[in-house]
This record gives structure tokens, C-alpha cells and sequence, in this order.
């Protein structure tokens, strides 16, 4: 049910980018494509055969990645890190557990690479409350919070032990 994240995957990855965007940012097929170059971790899993329900990405804190906000952030207030950059759970196939598959998989795979912590960012301006009760009840500590005018936002950090 969870495999790798592969080109006849993108397009379906990108719609849905596109519809929980104000939570994400803006990506097209050549970004997309760039990122998955420097990620560590890409997963997709299935809603059913051959269905995208959802998307995770990760990256290992010293990727090659200079202007990543979040990364930075991290940087100075962590060591040892590994990133989850972006997970998007289509909306009909939210409250299947897909969310909660995805971050097992990922906590297990960082876990073996030898990291000490999982770290992420969630939304508190646009707010994201249900993202925020997700990452405190699967074990996830606020280590900070960072406002970003310039892009109208506001994150609050978050890291767990592994």
C-alpha cells in the first residue's frame, strides 16, 4: 500500500499540491521534480490500486537545499534531524489512518539512517488545528514558533524523539 513516490504519480501529486496550497506552497512539475532530486524520502500510498491517497517527503537535515526556510530554522535550533517537508492526504481519503501509515513509515526509515529526531513545521497562520492535534498525539514536542510576513504565514515547529 505505501511505494515510492514515481513519475506517473506527479500529476496526481501536483492536484493535490494545488487543492490544500494555502497550507503548502505553490509547486509545478520542474520543482517537483528538483525537490524529489534532493529528497531522501518520497512515499506515495494508495487509496486503491493505482489511487494516490496521499504524499509524504522528507529530506536529512544537512540536504543540499540553502534557501528552505524550515531547514534553516531547524538548523539552529536542532541537530540531527530528519525533515518531513510535505505530506498532503487527498481529502476523500482523509480519517483512513493514511496520514498516521505515512509517518510510521518515515519515523522507521529516519530511525534506521541513525537520526535522533523527526522534525516538521504546521500552520498557524492559515491555521491548521487538526495537523497540530495530529503531530502532539503521535508523540511530536512545539520546540518554537516563527512568523513570516513575507509570505503571510506563521509556523510552529515541531520535533520527536526517535
Amino acid at each position: 500500500m505505501i511505494g515510492d513516490l514515481r513519475p506517473e504519480h506527479y500529476r496526481e501529486f501536483l492536484r493535490l499540491n494545488e487543492e490544500f496550497v494555502h497550507w503548502l506552497s505553490p509547486l509545478d512539475e520542474v520543482r517537483l521534480k528538483w525537490i524529489l532530486e534532493r529528497a531522501d524520502y518520497a512515499r506515495q500510498i494508495e487509496s486503491a490500486p493505482g489511487v494516490v491517497g496521499g504524499v509524504l517527503i522528507g529530506y536529512p537535515h544537512n540536504v543540499d537545499y540553502p534557501d528552505h526556510k524550515n531547514l534553516i530554522w531547524l538548523s539552529q535550533n536542532l541537530d540531527d534531524y530528519f525533515y518531513i517537508d510535505r505530506i498532503i492526504i487527498d481529502g476523500s481519503a482523509q480519517g483512513r489512518g493514511y496520514g498516521a501509515r505515512l509517518y510510521q513509515d518515515i519515523e522507521d526509515f529516519a530511525r534506521r539512517r541513525g537520526y535522533q529526531y523527526l522534525a516538521c513545521e504546521v500552520n498557524t497562520k492559515p491555521a491548521n488545528p487538526g495537523s497540530h492535534r495530529f503531530h502532539e498525539k503521535t508523540g511530536f514536542q512545539a520546540i518554537g514558533d516563527k512568523d513570516y510576513p513575507k509570505y503571510d504565514a506563521a509556523l510552529r515547529y515541531y520535533a520527536k524523539k526517535l
